[in-house]
């Protein structure tokens, strides 16, 4: 898979996904079988993850690039070189 997470959106997830973690580990409180706790920490796992590597699989799904897009001239120069 190529990379699709652009630089805003990598802040975004690198923020909210490690809060996630630390919600849900704090909602388990000791209850293993919280689910909530255990959806929260598997969400911020794969956000932190998405920021880390710039790559989300749900993205590509759904066909969407949040990198800025380079101009038409600029990638037509780059093809001629």
């Amino acid at each position: 898979m190529k990379e699709n997470v652009g630089k805003q959106d990598q802040l975004i997830r690198s923020i909210v996904g490690p809060a996630l973690i630390g919600i849900g580990y704090l909602a388990l409180g000791g209850n293993k079988g919280k689910i909530e706790g255990l959806a929260s920490i598997v969400v911020g796992t794969l956000l932190a993850e998405s920021a880390i590597t710039k790559v989300c699989p749900v993205n590509y799904f759904f066909g969407i690039d949040t990198r800025k897009q380079k101009s038409p001239v600029r990638k037509i120069k780059e093809a001629l070189i």
